[in-house]
């Protein structure tokens, strides 16, 4: 392996490593996330969305300098057992985000048809108040009796 090969791979080891704590850091705040959908707090699961996001700015950012240097990696059909190593991690924390991730859209696909049917229930008994209503007479008459 030459210098520069040796020097790539150093690199690219630094950047997996950086990737790799980033993404820790999504998991941390996805399963925070998971507590806040089950207490109904969304204001703070809607936080941890936006910290989410600058999370993911900047590992795309990572990426710019990691393709080039994985490609480089990839093509010298040399192996590195750190590498390799950081690689497998990483698809597995990347798996276990996005199959956390699928989870929270069901259970707020769920929360939001629990919130329609209790919604619609309240319209149809206020619709139902609002037919009485109509039904009963409100003239004067009928309240000013004092029979």
């Amino acid at each position: 392996m030459d210098k520069t090969t040796t020097s790539n791979n150093g690199r690219l080891l630094e950047l997996l490593n950086i990737e790799l704590g980033m993404l820790g850091q999504i998991r941390a705040l996805m399963e925070k996330q998971t507590e806040f959908l089950l207490d109904d707090d969304t204001e703070a699961f809607d936080a941890l969305l936006d910290k989410k996001d600058e999370i993911i700015r900047k590992i795309k950012g990572l990426h710019q300098e990691t393709a080039p240097l994985m490609q480089s990696y990839i093509s010298s059909n040399n192996s590195n057992e750190k590498i390799d190593g950081l690689k497998a991690k990483l698809k597995k924390e990347v798996a276990f985000c996005a199959e956390l991730n699928m989870r929270h859209v069901a259970d707020m696909n769920d929360k939001s048809e629990e919130l329609s049917k209790e919604l619609e229930e309240k319209r149809s008994k206020r619709e139902g108040i609002g037919g009485y209503v109509q039904a009963v007479p409100v003239t004067s008459e009928k309240f000013d009796n004092k029979a």
